[in-house]
């Protein structure tokens, strides 16, 4: 059940860098599996641009610790990242119609997801 951190940009400035590293966990740049072994000792953010609750006073090892031992705080931590993150990408939606460049604000979200679809299936 669930465990799934959500990562993609939310606006045209951001870029697909999480903490330094071109996140492709898992092969999709869009979200993580905190699940996953591989973030049980990463005391990193989930996002670094990120400043929801969980972001700002969780590491991805404690939330990896939190799933894995099924407590129910995972998931509701993962709930108040994901919403806010959601929060985030409608906002940028917004802000882009508001002054006219939503076309190429939806241009660039779909050119980044096209590049990486062709780069998972080659």
């Amino acid at each position: 059940m669930g465990g799934f951190a959500l990562i993609f940009p939310v606006d045209m400035v951001e870029r697909e860098m999480q903490n330094g590293v071109l996140n492709t966990t898992d092969g999709d740049s869009t979200k993580i599996n905190l699940r996953a072994t591989t973030y049980r000792k990463d005391t990193s953010r989930l996002v670094d641009s990120c400043n929801c609750f969980t972001c700002q006073n969780h590491t991805r090892a404690y939330l990896n610790h939190l799933l894995n031992v099924h407590e129910m705080l995972a998931q509701i931590l993962l709930e108040i990242h994901n919403t806010h993150h959601y929060l985030r990408f409608f906002h940028s939606i917004r802000e882009a119609i508001k002054v006219g460049e939503f076309d190429l604000f939806r241009q660039e979200f779909v050119k980044k997801r096209r590049t990486h679809f062709a780069a998972v299936v080659v």
